[in-house]
């Protein structure tokens, strides 16, 4: 039987149609405080004993890396060093270096791991920190707190959770994500997600709907995931 192109046309446009009612009543019903019609929970995937998104029960191993610094303890994250802030590196620098550096030398050291920073933003950072995290004399700059500062090795920057601001806890978390779909070739939605992020134990960075949301839109718009068609679970982006 030969194949009718309007017809099918009219009925994908009437299915994009339903699904956008559906959707629209979803929100209507949450708006308004009422519980999900048994029905359109089991359409949207919800979990009928405690209304939210069917929890996903899987072990999802951390990134891998080629190797650990010594000094890192178990519970230690790593982030690239791309995601690390200026403040990080030149801590990191100082800690490694374990004496004082001049200046110009920290802004070199730090060039070496993330050239797109400026070193007018690297001499700002002692200006801002002097007395407080880090010392500065005619000999250079030292370090005050060690326990304020990580270890870059290998490409990543590495140490307990409290070093970390929530620009780089949110870089740890996008990389998390992208493992937990990677696991996941049929995807997931942004709650499920939410869910899994809170509930594996290498995941330190906070999880919210917000937060996560807007991982998602940040992912997306550099080609690092993808919305699967007419739903709402996301995807590793493979092409």
């Amino acid at each position: 039987m030969p194949r009718d192109f309007k017809a099918t046309a009219e009925a994908y446009q009437k299915f994009a149609q339903a699904l956008e009612e559906l959707e629209s009543s979803r929100k209507l019903f949450e708006l308004a405080g009422e519980p999900l019609p048994e029905k359109l929970k089991e359409f949207f995937g919800i979990n009928r004993n405690h209304g939210r998104a069917s929890e996903i029960s899987v072990t999802i191993t951390p990134p891998q890396r080629v190797s650990r610094p010594e000094e890192a303890a178990d519970e230690w994250l790593s982030i690239p060093v791309k995601d690390a802030t200026a403040t990080s590196l030149v801590l990191a620098v100082l800690r490694k270096t374990n004496r004082p550096v001049p200046a110009k030398e920290v802004v070199e050291l730090v060039h070496r791991m993330n050239p797109m920073l400026t070193g007018g933003s690297i001499h700002n950072i002692g200006t801002r920190l002097d007395g407080k995290i880090i010392h500065r004399s005619d000999a250079g700059w030292t370090l005050i707190d060690v326990d304020k500062a990580g270890f870059v090795h290998d490409g990543y920057l590495w140490g307990p959770k409290q070093i970390f601001d929530k620009q780089e806890l949110a870089a740890h978390r996008r990389e998390a994500i992208l493992t937990i779909l990677k696991g996941i070739p049929g995807g997931l939605q942004t709650v499920q997600l939410v869910e899994l992020l809170r509930s594996t134990a290498w995941v330190q960075a906070p999880a919210s709907k917000d937060l996560v949301k807007a991982d998602m839109e940040l992912l997306e718009a550099h080609s690092k995931v993808r919305k699967i068609s007419n739903s709402r679970k996301w995807c590793v982006r493979e092409d």
